[in-house]
């Protein structure tokens, strides 16, 4: 009996049946979208609704970028299967956290997947200036470098929302954004 649903298409099914039974077969799950905007080669994957399973379209992705210079992959929150598709072979990850207890938990749970993923990374702390001071506490206790703080805006949002840059609508981050992404160009990390 199979369950179509739960399918995680690892192919370990397929690998302990005694009697060679079952076979994989390919199936859609998704869409795989390139545009350009100027010199940013831009590359979406989209799952279709219902499918549960978006590793394969992040895979997908990662493998339609794998001969740029620099890509940017953003991953769902957590530490959960997307999450780590979208890290796994990264060189640097950047982990946007809240100041709040939830994205403190998160955080928590995302630098100990990278740690022993043994992937270099530092924080980005949305919102900052909102919640109390204990991811700054966390990431100093623990030597974690904080390489932004967004402060909470509704300019920000509107911006986000009409696809305008965080740096052309807060042009005081412009520097630390520049700052951050040299320290990795000099570092020799370049995804």
């Amino acid at each position: 009996m199979v369950f179509p649903d739960l399918c995680h298409s690892c192919g370990g099914c397929e690998l302990v049946c005694p009697e060679g039974a079952i076979t994989e077969k390919p199936e859609e799950i998704g869409e795989l979208t390139k545009c350009n905007l100027g010199n940013i080669k831009f590359l979406e994957g989209k799952l279709k609704i219902g499918k549960a399973m978006s590793p394969p379209i992040i895979r997908a992705v990662k493998n339609a970028a794998e001969d740029e210079l620099f890509t940017v992959i953003d991953s769902p929150p957590g530490t959960s299967c997307p999450m780590i598709a979208a890290v796994h072979d990264a060189d640097y990850v950047l982990l946007v956290t809240e100041p709040t207890p939830f994205g403190l938990n998160d955080l928590i749970l995302a630098v100990e997947t990278v740690r022993d993923m043994k992937i270099s990374f530092s924080v980005a702390i949305n919102r900052f200036d909102v919640g109390d001071d204990r991811v700054e506490k966390y990431c100093e206790k623990e030597g974690i470098e904080i390489s932004l703080k967004i402060p909470d805006s509704r300019k920000v949002a509107v911006a986000y929302s009409k696809g305008i840059s965080l740096d052309e609508v807060m042009p005081e981050v412009k520097t630390d954004i520049r700052k951050f992404l040299k320290s990795i160009e000099s570092s020799g990390r370049q995804s």
